[in-house]
């Protein structure tokens, strides 16, 4: 059991050099620009977030085969078991399609200055199943992915800001 959990530790932090050298490839491809800079961390993040899961997940059911539990029914109930999850948890697998489609289409990354619903927030995390978010105030905000209808990018490319001045009418223009 101890070898299991160290070749999982040392398999881990192996594929955490690969993450890290994909994010620094994707933001040399893109000219070390900010975009790129984002879209790396961002995939980065959830990249080790996945690589995590599947380590551990292996692990555990290499660590139950050693006690001597027979893996291949437990395999076949967790598929079993997915596919009715997948039919309760309907809105779950939105979020998720929804999060793959965000990520896609890199409609805003960590970092972008979004709104939503008319409320304008900085995004601090991104995962497929959900958006984190932190307004002006201070405040933290968990919106599942799937509940995004429309998304305004404040941070992407260029901005224009309209300002009405007030100016007396016996004043100089230029002054």
């Amino acid at each position: 059991l101890g070898f299991t959990v160290l070749v999982a530790f040392v398999l881990q932090r192996a594929l955490f050099l690969v993450v890290g050298r994909l994010e620094r490839l994707i933001t040399r491809h893109g000219h070390d620009s900010r975009a790129s800079m984002q879209r790396a961390r961002t995939l980065g993040q959830i990249l080790r977030h996945l690589v995590t899961v599947v380590v551990a997940g292996s692990a555990m059911i290499h660590a139950l085969q050693i006690l001597g539990w027979d893996v291949k029914p437990l395999l076949a109930g967790a598929g079993i078991i997915g596919v009715a999850l997948g039919f309760c948890a309907q809105s779950l697998v939105r979020d998720v399609i929804a999060g793959v489609f965000i990520l896609a289409e890199n409609q805003y990354l960590v970092g972008d200055l979004i709104e939503i619903n008319g409320k304008a927030a900085t995004v601090e995390a991104l995962t497929v199943r959900s958006t984190m978010l932190r307004d002006f105030n201070g405040y933290v905000h968990f919106v599942p992915n799937g509940e995004m209808k429309i998304v305004t990018n404040r941070s992407r490319d260029w901005n224009r800001i309209a300002v009405d001045v007030v100016i007396a009418a016996d004043q100089s223009l230029d002054a």
